[in-house]
């Protein structure tokens, strides 16, 4: 299993999407978080949660600090060479893959009482083909429980996106794209598929294969809401193939 060698930045998806209304004082508190609040985990924890109350509004904080602050790290995913991928290394360097904003939202959100976990698996992301064969999985992302029911959240998406350069190699755009956070698991498995088929946190009746992922077709949560598209009706579609 190789988490680093990754396609975490997304591609198709470029627009800039402004903050929801609820959260425009978190937004806000969350990125005018001072340098001292900045230098430990505890710090950083502390700082973020003072804006909040609810478990949502705890996740939405974390969400917008990583997409300001955290960097992907192109340099990193062209030429393999990773770096320290802790939570403490990349809050020191700024930079991250997608393991390690995974693991850097994970370590916030533990500190900050949020029932929390990493997941490993698959994404239909940069340089993804339509119909494409999955062997090793390539992403990571978050779920968290909020009211009784996980939720998907996807930072390194959420960070900015991902293009060709004039040599080939990966270049990233850094623009904040809230279509990743809080997503509902029958729409996040359009894109992102958990090594743990239970982590995909689907209803028994739609949970299906990684074969069955990759002829599922490709939607993100936004173009199924624009589209009208039922998700639960595309999965069992596939399902019947």
């Amino acid at each position: 299993m190789k988490v680093f060698l990754t396609v975490a930045l997304f591609l198709w998806t470029t627009h800039n999407a402004v903050a929801s209304q609820p959260f425009i004082t978190i937004d806000a508190y969350a990125r005018a978080c001072p340098a001292n609040a900045k230098t430990n985990l505890d710090a950083l924890s502390t700082y973020l949660r003072k804006s909040t109350r609810t478990d949502l509004e705890k996740a939405r904080s974390i969400y917008v600090w990583l997409t300001a602050n955290i960097s992907y790290d192109a340099k990193a995913y062209n030429t393999e060479i990773y770096g320290d991928q802790s939570p403490e290394g990349v809050l020191k360097s700024k930079k991250a893959v997608c393991a390690g904003f995974a693991e850097l939202y994970t370590a916030l959100g533990e500190r900050m009482g949020l029932e929390i976990k990493t997941i490993v698996g698959y994404s239909k992301g940069y340089g993804y083909d339509e119909g494409a064969h999955f062997e090793d999985t390539d992403h990571a992302w978050n779920a968290i429980r909020i009211d009784e029911k996980w939720c998907l959240f996807d930072a390194t998406w959420g960070e900015g996106y991902g293009k060709e350069g004039n040599s080939g190699q990966l270049v990233c755009v850094k623009q904040f794209d809230e279509e990743w956070f809080n997503v509902a698991p029958e729409k996040f498995v359009f894109s992102h598929f958990a090594e743990n088929p239970d982590d995909n946190f689907l209803e028994a009746q739609y949970k299906f294969s990684l074969r069955e992922y990759e002829k599922l077709p490709f939607y993100t949560p936004e173009q199924l809401d624009k589209w009208g598209y039922n998700p639960r009706l595309l999965i069992a579609a596939v399902k019947k193939k």
